[in-house]
């Protein structure tokens, strides 16, 4: 049960900074939010399972460092990508993912600190 946690609580938190930051945005419309919610659904639980497998791998500061400049740009871009297609709120797209993923990392460190 610890190893579903270790998923749950990442995908929680995103979804909370992510939803809340974009209805601060401007993005009000369910079909808008559950967009987010759907594409964090894709791409937190993989970002998480290869953060793990290289901490368990290269240890926690090297793992870091490939998760926050190689992978999160990768998410950004995959979700850029889905807000591109099928975002109905006219917001740039990029800007959108950018922001909002800053945003959940900000406050996963945050969170993670106390």
């Amino acid at each position: 049960m610890d190893e579903l946690r270790l998923f749950i609580k990442p995908l929680f938190l995103t979804l909370l900074f992510e939803c809340t930051a974009a209805f601060l945005l401007g993005i009000r419309n369910r079909k808008d939010q559950l967009l987010i919610i759907l594409v964090n659904i894709i791409t937190n639980p993989v970002l998480v399972l290869f953060s793990l497998l290289l901490m368990y791998h290269l240890g926690i500061g090297k793992a870091y460092l490939i998760t926050y400049l190689i992978m999160e740009p990768i998410v950004v871009y995959v979700e850029y990508r889905f807000y591109r297609e099928y975002l109905q709120t006219k917001k740039d797209p990029l800007l959108l993912s950018v922001l909002l993923n800053v945003i959940s990392i900000i406050g996963g460190i945050i969170c993670h600190l106390f």
